[in-house]
């Protein structure tokens, strides 16, 4: 009887295993979060004739339940959460308290922002922190496939002067825009120009750490790139393009410096450096595609309502100074400095925020998303997260963006989570893979660069020869 327990108890394999299973299964439902916010946005719901306001994305709801099982049926304590992630877990039990506050001074009406624009991104890195390094990479690639998609498709848009999906302004989809309102702009699946250009901004960002091939990665970077054109922001373009140029001489002058200099980055900044300034040549001169860019290459409406903006700040009342104002009486100052229209409005998250919360409660709003941010990008360990981070903060802080609902720091906080499965990730020649995948009797680890391959016996000498020039096994990292 007692045989016959001990036999019946999970034994540590088995556990092992049962938990590589569930966090198998967080990752992939995190991964369906991000797909729903690329997918499921205000735009394709007012396309498909679905009117009803939309108070929490699915994708908010997914990551919760993932959380609350992970705290409760995860293997790591909530003090060394804490211990280990401090930035990251003040952040996601700070943000619902300054909810809640802003509920309690200002009402309800704009509260959903801390849910749905920070919170929600702070309950996808606790989703997505359980996956392996492979798990990462493979979000990486799918971030990637769905932007190339999106870019495409913006591509068609600004060729053909007709949206897929009608600009929706407003998450109650009942205001939305004509090409006839505004200068026309490509918005793809995203919710807004703004967004599509941030996020295609982010992918070329992840495209510089995936370590792929230069025939793959060129394309890709071309398409995206268009892209930028197309969507028309001109902050993202001028962020992605001067960071990539600056980025390229810091590395270019730190290999020289340390002497490790290698040939392929050389290659590739003078391939980019010649190749990149025709296909904007082209974009601009050629096609459709940049009209709206080079039409507002100036100061615009747009650039007038940056300035306007910041007059609401001589508006305040000493109350809303110290503990924010209200939509209602905001609505009120907007329309008085001459920003009620329908397609204008307070153009900077900072401010907005600010105005929401007052001074009191928006210092601690700083700590705690800058201890966010700086979490996520020590994470990646590589300087392009760090660029990616700072990139995307620059964009965001020329819009609305975080200011309102939105699926930005969300999709932002997939990329920079996918960018850790790359960190001391090196890709191994072509040769050596092929080789890896042919069948044959198992070598040992010495021999082949990674435990439990099967290699060909006559292959064994080969891969010893050129085990130098294969480097760590593709996989190294996760173990």
């Amino acid at each position: 009887m007692v045989r016959t327990l001990r036999l019946l108890q999970p034994t540590p394999a088995r556990s092992s295993l049962r938990r590589s299973g569930q966090y198998t299964a967080i990752f992939w439902w995190a991964v369906f979060a991000i797909f729903l916010q690329f997918v499921l946005t205000g735009n394709l719901l007012n396309a498909a004739g679905i009117h009803v306001p939309i108070k929490v994305h699915p994708a908010s709801i997914i990551v919760l339940f993932c959380v609350i099982y992970l705290l409760i049926r995860g293997d790591v304590p909530i003090q060394v959460r804490f211990r280990e992630a401090p930035g990251l877990m003040l952040f996601v039990l700070g943000i619902p308290l300054l909810g809640i506050y802003s509920i309690i001074f200002n009402g309800y009406s704009g509260s959903m922002v801390y849910i749905e624009s920070f919170w929600s991104a702070g309950l996808l890195a606790i989703s997505l922190e359980s996956a392996s390094n492979k798990q990462k990479r493979t979000l990486a690639w799918i971030l990637l496939a769905l932007c190339v998609i999106d870019a495409l498709v913006g591509i068609y848009e600004s060729l053909t002067y007709t949206n897929w999906f009608p600009f929706v302004l407003d998450s109650d989809l009942t205001d939305k825009l004509t090409n006839t309102d505004v200068d026309f702009r490509a918005n793809a699946f995203y919710p807004h120009p703004l967004t599509a250009s941030l996020i295609t901004a982010m992918a070329i960002f992840l495209i510089y750490s995936v370590r792929m091939r230069f025939i793959v990665a060129a394309p890709i970077f071309a398409v995206l790139l268009v892209a930028l054109f197309g969507f028309g922001g001109r902050t993202a373009l001028g962020v992605t393009l001067v960071v990539s140029v600056l980025s390229a001489f810091y590395q270019f002058m730190a290999g020289i410096i340390r002497r490790d200099l290698k040939l392929d980055f050389v290659l590739t900044v003078v391939v980019a450096g010649l190749v990149v300034p025709i296909i904007i040549a082209i974009v601009v001169t050629q096609t459709t595609i940049g009209d709206r860019i080079v039409d507002t290459l100036y100061y615009d409406d747009s650039a007038a309502v940056r300035t306007t903006q910041w007059a609401i700040l001589g508006r305040l009342s000493l109350r809303n100074w110290l503990f924010g104002i209200s939509m209602v009486d905001l609505s009120a100052l907007k329309y008085q400095i001459g920003l009620g229209s329908i397609d204008t409005d307070i153009e900077n998250f900072w401010l907005l925020t600010f105005l929401n919360l007052g001074a009191i409660a928006f210092i601690p709003f700083l700590c705690l998303f800058g201890g966010f941010l700086i979490h996520l990008a020590r994470r990646t360990g590589s300087l392009n997260g760090w660029l990616l981070m700072l990139s995307a903060l620059v964009i965001d802080s020329t819009s609305n963006s975080l200011g309102v609902k939105s699926s930005d720091l969300f999709i932002e906080t997939g990329f920079l989570v996918s960018m850790v499965g790359f960190k001391n990730f090196v890709r191994a020649p072509r040769l050596a893979r092929m080789t890896l995948s042919l069948p044959g009797k198992r070598a040992s680890g010495a021999i082949a660069g990674a435990p439990g391959r099967l290699v060909p016996a006559g292959l064994r000498v080969l891969r010893a020869a050129n085990s130098k020039f294969a480097g760590p096994h593709p996989d190294a990292g996760a173990r």
